[in-house]
């Protein structure tokens, strides 16, 4: 059979996701945040400092963020990012409602395929836990790529706080 013909199996279907809880504010700092919550974020970048700290002519930030992480790695599903992400938070409920006069309040999703296929499924229950916490969902979703390439490399996956 002509090789054009034949049958090449396909690419491997690596996905990807991670998750962060995302919390921004214009009046209240990041390092409150982390005091009010009693959890110690995975980054915190506080309002008026450098987008680029190593360019100094770089804008600077418009609101404080603080990030923290699912703890997961890259290979877990999704439900699993924000049942992590839930029960870190799970007994911060009255602060995150008093923190979210003054604050944008975000469970931050990223899922990525390498084929650009994909989804998953998040149950009722852990939905209704999301909501009562008050955590708005950002579902980020990138195009086909190797997972390497945008943990390893992509400024877009680090900045959101799902990557290292």
């Amino acid at each position: 059979m002509p090789e054009h013909l034949t049958m090449h199996s396909p690419l491997p279907d690596t996905k990807w996701s991670g998750g962060s809880i995302r919390i921004t504010s214009r009046t209240v700092r990041a390092e409150e945040i982390s005091v009010r919550l009693g959890i110690v974020p995975d980054e915190q970048l506080e309002q008026g400092s450098l987008m680029s700290p190593r360019n100094p002519s770089s804008a600077r930030r418009e609101t404080s963020v603080w990030i923290r992480r699912s703890g997961l790695g890259s290979d877990s599903q999704l439900e699993e990012h924000v049942a992590a992400l839930v029960r870190l938070v799970n007994g911060c409920h009255q602060e995150l409602t008093r923190l979210s006069v003054d604050c944008d309040l975000e469970l931050y999703l990223g899922f990525g395929s390498e084929n650009g296929q994909g989804g998953c499924v998040l149950p009722a229950h852990l939905l209704a836990k999301v909501g009562r916490l008050g955590l708005d969902v950002v579902l980020d979703l990138y195009p086909p790529t190797s997972e390497v390439s945008v943990v390893g490399g992509d400024r877009r996956f680090r900045q959101c706080g799902l990557g290292g």
